[in-house]
């Protein structure tokens, strides 16, 4: 159950302290595009978080290195050459294997 808080509201609240002269630029911003200082301000700030977010979360690359990571996936993957390459890989895979079996034997 969701605590209320002193309004009525259940919704979490965000609190910025701002200059005078701050607080009423965004307010006269909120004026001419017809919301309140409130709504601006969460449209503001939601329509940055999603470029922020968009930027720090997507990989971008050109067409080109895509079709070459594309192609680079649908070869059959080579044999490693290097025989310290192979055996670090089958310890890995034995590690992998004991930590599943004495997981599964806990479980049971």
């Amino acid at each position: 159950m969701k605590k209320q808080l002193g309004n009525g509201s259940t919704d979490p609240r965000i609190v910025a302290r701002v200059s005078t002269e701050t607080q009423r630029y965004i307010a006269q911003a909120a004026e001419l595009t017809g919301v309140t200082l409130s709504q601006f301000v969460i449209e503001s700030s939601m329509s940055r978080a999603e470029r922020v977010i968009d930027q720090m979360t997507r990989i971008k690359v050109t067409v080109e290195t895509g079709n070459r990571m594309l192609n680079l996936m649908d070869r059959k993957p080579r044999k490693p050459r290097s025989s310290k390459l192979i055996q670090d890989a089958l310890d890995y895979k034995e590690t992998i294997d004991a930590s599943e079996t004495y997981t599964d034997s806990k479980e049971t």
